[in-house]
C-alpha cells in the first residue's frame, strides 16, 4: 500500500508540478483527458500562428522551443489550479 505524502508542495510544485495531471487521469473521464490534451495543442497552434503572424517569419530553433516551454508551463498551471487547487 503506498503512503500519501502529506508535506505541501512549494510554489514551484505547486503551480507547475504534475499533480494536476495525477487528479486528471485518476478522476477523468477518458473525454475530458482527450479534450484538455486537444486545448493544449489548440493553444500551441494559436501562439505559433501569432508569433508567425506578428513577425512574419515562422519560428525556428530556440524561439519554437521558447514558446513550447513557456505555454507547457501556463497550461500546467491552469490544470493544477482547475483539477488540484479548484477542488479544496
Amino acid at each position: 500500500m503506498e503512503q500519501e505524502d502529506t508535506k505541501e508542495a512549494g510554489f514551484i510544485g505547486r503551480w507547475f508540478g504534475f499533480a494536476g495531471w495525477k487528479a486528471m487521469s485518476a478522476r477523468a473521464r477518458i473525454l475530458t483527458q482527450i479534450v484538455y490534451r486537444v486545448f493544449f495543442l489548440l493553444g500551441l497552434a494559436a501562439i505559433i500562428i501569432g508569433y508567425g503572424t506578428v513577425t512574419g517569419s515562422d519560428p525556428g530553433g530556440l524561439a519554437l522551443i521558447g514558446m513550447v516551454g513557456i505555454w507547457f508551463l501556463l497550461f500546467q498551471a491552469m490544470v493544477n489550479f482547475v483539477f488540484i487547487e479548484g477542488s479544496r
